[in-house]
């Protein structure tokens, strides 16, 4: 069996690889050791074939070594042989260069002669053709044959080239202008036929006529007006057409027309325009086309704005009309690069005039916005004289505001990439100030009908319903808010200032320079510093939620204010020792102090409702007023998180109950010892009530019924301690003197 010797005679040869790889086979499987020595045995055979391979080679090189060097001395024998030929050759050719100089010198000088006769006689020739040519020019612009006015005009042309340096140059190139202008009139309606029919063949041939004259520029002017002319008349087509009251269906048409000629003419152009850039001279076709069309297309728009019901929406499908457009221009006409600073200008001004008739309208975003939702606000028709349905309506819609909020958002990033997001905040907050004076119309409603309560319970769920709507006004503005920084934050990473290409939209494009440096302090303010977008408008919400508490509260409040106001009137205070009105021994709490007593005791029958259902919104109201009363209070006044909102209410009138009582008190000008007992005792009457309702304090009655019940020669040691306005007042009350 033959040995496969190949790879050893490989330069990346492995002994261990190849080693491995012989083992792998089925019969070195079978038995290894047997293998093995055979294996060696092959290796021994082929190397002693090698070595007598190697020797036999050895031996005929010895042998032919002395053939080998005769060869080599034969060689160099021929090469010194050949190197004195060259030598001589060398010689004999400095020696003719040496001889023949001048003669060469001669030669060069007898053919610049030539030369300058050749020149001569070749200017004189065509001298003579300009004058044949200018005569027969004359008779082939009567036949009125293009192309042979054409083939005379580039003859006289090549002849005007070898006329540079004749005196009156500048007359014949004038002379041969104006036939090229008269050329130019007589094939124009030709070349506008071929280019308004697009006619290839036409088109080409009249393009290589113009350019064999120089006249490219004026090829393109001619292809230029057909388009726009074409593309004109289609525009206003459209636009006497359809109805501008619907969708900017006759925009979307233009924009459609534009798009396919330009993906047709590509092509066209690059056969017809041979050596120019078409993607550039379709750019310049469609910019001009844009900015040329009457009526503009601005006036269209702010004509077709006035009769759409929602100008919002139109705005939207008439930008979206415009990316479409230009996604579609760039798919037929690429996107210029860096180097290519025309063809980058030309489809920049394409861009700018898409958007340009959008500016205008931007700039009304504000007012059309708050159009829209003001209309949405109406048509919810909140206001209603029954009270009840109109805090029933005002909260039903507080729960739509955010959602009002979100779908202004998104037709602001439809319309504008979110970059008119500042007139979106001043419209929205336009439109929180509509609802937040819903609310105040409302508080002042439920103020007016204090007089009521005493007999109506109805005004107190009334009012109760105030509180809560303006717990979920607020609740509404907060969810916006921060409905809408989450929105502008992910909106605003991807604004683009500058242009990467120059279909990029930016926000210089749609907004005027002070708005872009509005968006721009916007941006700072909300996604760097953390702000907020309707920070003046919640603080105005809160604030009238505030009030509206308070108006709750003073309403709820009137019955026990309506009975204190009459207390320092009282028979009981004015009645002097002796009169009929002077009190009996045995003391009981006056009328006025039991009326009280009972509306307080009713409270938490009315207040029920609230154990069972839990209100965040009352309890957000509720916090807002504690926020207020805890500010500009000394007092400490318990938070709605502490205890429920029924609880807060109680503690709230309780409170309320002892500042109105302690302030009538204190209008009662003097009182005997008979008196401070009955007043003691309605005090206490009114104080067992409050803790009865679980009122944690009843500052500062507790007080002021310390004071009362102090006997004279103790008080000023009682009083240390107390309010010093009530103890001043209490003594000058029982006509207590002062330490002496």
């Amino acid at each position: 069996m033959t040995m496969d010797l190949t790879a050893f005679s490989q330069e990346n040869f492995d002994p261990k690889e190849w080693i491995n790889s012989v083992f792998r086979s089925p019969e070195a499987q079978q038995n290894r050791d047997q293998y093995a020595s055979s294996l060696v045995m092959r290796l021994q055979l082929a190397i002693q074939e090698v070595n007598g391979a190697l020797e036999e080679t050895s031996q005929q090189v010895v042998g032919s070594l002395p053939r080998v060097m005769r060869d080599i001395e034969s060689l160099g024998h021929e090469v010194s042989i050949l190197k004195n030929q060259m030598n001589s050759v060398r010689q004999d050719i400095e020696k003719v260069e040496h001889n023949t100089a001048a003669s060469m010198q001669t030669l060069v000088k007898l053919d610049t002669l030539k030369g300058r006769m050749v020149a001569s006689s070749q200017a004189l020739r065509e001298a003579d053709n300009w004058t044949t040519l200018s005569t027969d020019i004359e008779e082939v612009m009567e036949s009125g044959d293009v192309q042979s006015i054409a083939e005379k005009l580039v003859g006289l042309q090549n002849c005007l080239s070898i006329l540079t340096h004749v005196p009156d140059y500048e007359e014949r190139a004038a002379h041969l202008e104006g036939l090229k202008v008269r050329l130019e009139a007589l094939a124009s309606p030709h070349i506008v036929a071929a280019f308004t029919n697009h006619s290839l063949d036409e088109s080409m041939k009249y393009a290589r006529l113009l350019r064999s004259l120089g006249r490219v520029s004026q090829l393109e002017s001619y292809y230029h007006k057909c388009e726009i002319g074409q593309l004109g008349a289609a525009w206003r087509g459209g636009v006497e057409g359809y109805q501008l009251a619907g969708p900017p269906n006759w925009l979307i048409t233009f924009y459609d027309k534009v798009s396919l000629l330009t993906s047709q003419q590509v092509s066209w152009c690059e056969q017809v325009f041979e050596g120019s850039d078409s993607s550039l001279l379709l750019s310049q076709l469609v910019a001009a086309s844009l900015t040329s069309l009457d009526p503009p297309v601005n006036q269209v728009l702010a004509a077709a704005v006035k009769q759409q019901e929602q100008p919002l929406d139109f705005l939207i499908a008439v930008n979206n009309a415009g990316d479409n457009f230009l996604k579609d221009l760039e798919n037929s006409l690429g996107t210029a690069k860096q180097d290519q600073e025309a063809l980058y200008q030309a489809q920049r001004m394409v861009t700018q005039a898409v958007y340009k008739p959008l500016e205008e309208q931007i700039t009304r975003h504000q007012e059309y916005h708050e159009a829209q939702l003001l209309s949405h606000l109406i048509s919810a028709d909140i206001v209603k004289e029954d009270m009840a349905e109109t805090l029933c309506r005002l909260r039903e819609y507080c729960g739509k505001i955010p959602t009002q909020a979100e779908a202004a958002a998104e037709r602001c990033i439809q319309l504008s990439n979110g970059w008119s997001f500042p007139s979106l905040v001043l419209a929205l907050s336009s439109y929180i100030e509509q609802c937040t004076a819903r609310l105040a119309q409302a508080a002042r409603h439920v103020q007016k009908q204090k007089s009521s309560i005493i007999d109506d319970w109805t005004v107190f769920t009334i009012c109760l319903n105030l509180i809560q709507a303006a717990g979920e006004l607020v609740m509404a503005i907060e969810s916006m808010e921060h409905s809408l920084a989450t929105r502008f934050t992910t909106v605003a990473t991807k604004f683009t200032w500058h242009a990467v290409t120059p279909f990029t939209p930016t926000p210089d494009l749609l907004l005027s320079p002070q708005a872009t440096i509005q968006l721009k302090n916007l941006v700072m303010k909300v996604v760097e510093e953390d702000g907020r977008l309707l920070e003046q408008s919640l603080t105005e919400v809160q604030a009238q939620c505030q009030s509206a508490v308070e108006a709750a509260l003073s309403t709820i409040m009137a019955p026990v204010s309506s009975q204190l106001a009459t207390l320092p009137e009282l028979p009981a205070w004015t009645s002097r020792p002796g009169t009929s009105a002077q009190l009996s021994s045995s003391f009981s709490p006056q009328e006025y102090i039991t009326q009280i007593g009972q509306y307080l005791m009713t409270l938490p029958q009315h207040l029920e409702p609230l154990l069972v259902n839990h209100s965040p919104a009352l309890n957000r109201a509720l916090q807002e007023a504690n926020t207020a009363s805890a500010s500009s209070s000394t007092g400490r006044i318990v938070s709605e998180s502490e205890i429920s909102a029924a609880d807060f209410l109680i503690n709230s009138v309780g409170h309320n109950t002892c500042r109105l009582y302690t302030e009538a008190v204190l209008k009662i000008p003097d009182i005997t010892a008979s008196m401070v007992t009955q007043l003691t005792t309605d005090i206490d009457y009114v104080c067992n009530i409050l803790e009865d309702l679980g009122v944690s304090s009843c500052e500062p009655l507790d007080q002021l019924n310390t004071l009362l019940k102090a006997p004279a020669d103790q008080y000023l040691k009682v009083a240390p301690g107390k309010n010093p306005r009530l103890i001043a007042a209490v003594r000058q009350m029982r006509n207590i003197p002062g330490q002496s």
